[in-house]
């Protein structure tokens, strides 16, 4: 294997010190790979590939797409004019910042949006418990930040990238005042609200969430749809009842969040102040190929090795595997959204379907560790259990979203 060409780039601001390392090369035959590695600088780099063995011309584009996407994002290419520095620039300094002046650089705000972390049953159960805490429906949709200035609104996704907003949607955001930044989901045609950053120009990121809140509440009282306020649970009665209802209606999940927490951007290493319990699994997978009847899917193991787990089809319109193929074609590998039963202990999922492609989400983001798997081992069940399961039935599906039913629910209440 010899190598055509390579590319190192890196990418400092704040907490974020990171290499991205890219090399086309020829595997023999006339066809060829890009080879990549990623991770921390100084640490040792996941490794993994973005085209194997193609021809020279689809290596080339997806070589390309790669420099592409990463330097739109940020990164910088390691030369003798720009190299690392010992110790990262804060926000507003760095990588990111240097990028939004490039020519054709996709455009980002400085504010990246609270990112969840997840939890386990246990953890549900203390926090479930726990009056600190409150809680709501975590909805299946698109992260939206919307900012309202006087010229106009702007919308970003979860990584602060500007992004666009169903027409309605942005026409009635137009209506707030000046200084405005919401935070909330993407739903159909319907942004659901549930934070508030900034009230006409009054920064609300460091008062607690239930003050924020509270602040919200406010102004969705003279707002109306396509805007809607994300109903909260408060009270450990409450949060039963809804983590009850959300798992009748095979919702998403639920999420928790602690009532006199600051807005914090970004993911916390561990832990955190606003977690998620997912009730319906879910991951994001790399797409690898059009396998003939159905899309072969993939993940990275800790170590970057790529894992094939498995191929979709239900869930995919002739719109979605247009642009899949287009993209397989280019010998690129797309980020995918999937739901499914479960994860064999091989890591093969059971009963995947297509949710959506996920522009937002790196390949390297879709990680192994991400997969819940499921004994299929028959359980013996304890006396007690055996006289309340029998004659049991499951309740029958219902018509119509989870998510339209929970939060009428919630309304209700």
């Amino acid at each position: 294997m010899s190598v055509i060409k390579s590319v190192e780039l890196f990418f400092q601001e704040g907490t974020s010190d990171k290499v991205y390392n890219a090399a086309l090369c020829e595997e023999g035959e006339g066809l060829y790979t890009v080879r990549v590695e990623w991770g921390r600088r100084g640490s040792g780099l996941n490794t993994g590939t973005k085209a194997v063995r193609v021809p020279l011309a689809a290596a080339e584009r997806a070589f390309a797409r790669v420099v592409r996407e990463k330097t739109q994002k940020g990164y910088e290419v390691l030369c003798d004019e720009a190299r690392p520095a010992p110790v990262a620039p804060p926000v507003g300094q760095g990588s990111a910042s240097r990028a939004a002046s490039r020519p054709g650089a996709r455009v980002k705000l400085p504010q990246e949006a609270q990112l969840l972390n997840p939890i386990d049953e246990a953890e549900l159960e203390r926090l479930l418990a726990d009056d600190r805490y409150v809680a709501q429906q975590k909805l299946d949709g698109i992260r939206l930040l919307a900012h309202v200035s006087e010229a106009s609104v702007v919308v970003t996704n979860r990584r602060g990238q500007v992004t666009g907003a169903p027409a309605p949607v942005l026409a009635r955001l137009a209506e707030l005042a000046a200084g405005t930044i919401l935070d909330g989901e993407l739903v159909g045609e319907r942004y659901w609200l549930f934070d508030l950053l900034s009230d006409e120009g009054e920064d609300l990121r460091a008062l607690g969430y239930l003050e924020r809140y509270a602040r919200l509440e406010d102004l969705c009282r003279i707002t109306g749809a396509p805007l809607a306020l994300v109903p909260t649970a408060r009270g450990s009665d409450a949060k039963r009842a809804l983590h009850a209802q959300l798992a009748e209606e095979r919702a998403e999940g639920i999420v928790l969040k602690r009532g006199d927490a600051p807005y914090r951007p970004g993911r916390p290493a561990s832990g955190g102040t606003q977690l998620k319990f997912k009730l319906v699994k879910s991951a994001e997978v790399v797409m690898l190929a059009n396998a003939g009847n159905a899309y072969l899917m993939g993940v990275y193991d800790e170590r970057g090795a790529l894992h094939e787990i498995g191929k979709v089809f239900a869930g995919t319109t002739n719109e979605t595997r247009r642009a899949l193929d287009e993209a397989l074609g280019a010998g690129e590998h797309p980020v995918a959204e999937v739901r499914y039963l479960y994860a064999t202990e091989d890591a093969q999922l059971y009963q995947p379907v297509f949710c959506q492609l996920r522009d937002d989400k790196e390949p390297e983001d879709c990680t192994l560790s991400q997969l819940e798997r499921t004994s299929r081992a028959v359980v013996a069940l304890e006396p007690a259990a055996r006289g309340r399961a029998r004659g049991a039935t499951l309740p029958p599906p219902e018509a119509g979203g989870a998510t339209a039913r929970v939060l009428a629910l919630l309304t209700r209440r």
